[in-house]
């Protein structure tokens, strides 16, 4: 079998438009139902459009930081994470309150943005706390800073009382 043999095409020069040193070459005439673009008569450049903001100067994707303020528009709700049972969890944000559960589902933590509820799955720690009462298990100890007393009851009596009871013992 004979090898084929490739050359390349020669391209016709053509002149620079507006060249004064080359003669002009006439333009065919279109048939009629063909449409061509129409020439810029004036051959001017389009005007440059310079960015004034850049993505780049409010978020740095190489080191994944946020370098400046961000403003929120209103909006249904935020998550972030996508759940998968037994690989990810993840947090909502809504109008109604936050959310976060683990990879096996369970509710981590909760804040209600109506009532100010909040429940917590893990252990709760603060350099101060400051509360009204503190009911501790089932009611059975109690730490009221209102009234001024501890009491902790065996499901009947109170059966240690720290501080002042209207007619106690």
């Amino acid at each position: 079998m004979a090898e084929k043999i490739y050359t390349p095409e020669v391209i016709q020069e053509n002149p620079f438009p507006g060249d004064p040193l080359l003669p002009r070459i006439p333009q065919p005439k279109a048939p009629a139902g063909t449409y061509a673009p129409k020439a810029d008569a004036e051959g001017r450049f389009p005007t440059r459009k310079i960015a004034v903001e850049l993505l780049g100067q409010a978020l740095n994707t190489k080191s994944k930081k946020i370098l400046q303020e961000f403003q929120f528009t209103p909006s249904g709700a935020i998550q972030v994470g996508d759940y998968k049972k037994g690989v990810a969890g993840d947090l909502r944000l809504t109008p109604n309150g936050l959310t976060a559960r683990d990879k096996a589902g369970l509710t981590t933590f909760a804040i209600d943005g109506t009532t100010g509820d909040a429940v917590f799955k893990g252990e709760v720690q603060a350099g101060t706390l400051i509360s009204g009462l503190v009911v501790v298990g089932n009611n059975n100890v109690v730490l009221d800073g209102e009234n001024k007393r501890i009491v902790i009851n065996d499901n009947i009596n109170d059966r240690v009382l720290m501080g002042y009871q209207l007619d106690g013992f």
